[in-house]
This record gives structure tokens, sequence and C-alpha cells, in this order.
């Protein structure tokens, strides 16, 4: 993949835009950064993490997000779901340091 300089303000504020697509196209319902980008300390080959909610969680709405903001952003995207997050002490640590994008539910 080709090399982007991307901060969290740049994928906090590109998922923003996308929220009433994410919606629509991938149920999302809530998303949020986790990870080095968050914290502000990512390298070259750091991944993007990412904490979502679904409608439904639904294969095809995870791969199809991981694969559109993979395109998007031109770098590796982990894709974390919530309700894997939760009870597990790296569910708890991922929840520490998240920066939710503020959400609108659209129906």
């Amino acid at each position: 993949m080709q090399k982007h300089n991307f901060s969290k303000i740049n994928i906090i504020n590109f998922i923003k835009k996308q929220k009433p697509f994410l919606y629509k196209k991938f149920g999302v319902i809530k998303i949020g950064l986790f990870g080095s980008y968050a914290k502000g300390e990512q390298f070259e080959d750091s991944d993007i993490d990412i904490l979502v909610e679904l409608i439904e969680p639904r294969f095809q709405y995870i791969a199809g997000l991981q694969v559109y903001l993979e395109n998007k952003f031109k770098k590796k995207v982990e894709i974390i779901r919530m309700n894997e997050s939760d009870n597990s002490f790296f569910g708890e640590n991922i929840k520490k340091g998240v920066i939710y994008v503020k959400w609108i539910y659209f129906k």
C-alpha cells in the first residue's frame, strides 16, 4: 500500500463526513478510533484500529467496511466489534483509549 500520513484528526474528520454512508452501506451505528493513531503514536507501518457497533454483526458488513476504509486510507485497517471487546482485559483497554465519533442515528 502507498505511504500516506494520516493523523487522528484526519481519520476522525473523514469518518464524520461519511456517517450517513457508513450507516446505510454497513449498518454502522457507533464508531471510534483506538490504538496508536488515537494516541498519536503511530508509525509508518501502523494499522488503523477501529471499534464499531453495527445494527447486525454480519460478516459482509465488517468485511465491506474494512475494505472500504483500507481503500480510502491506503493502510491496513483492523475492525473490532464492540461486543467482541466486552468483558475482557483487552476490551477494557480498548474502551479506555477510544476516540468516538459523535454519532447521529440515521433512519
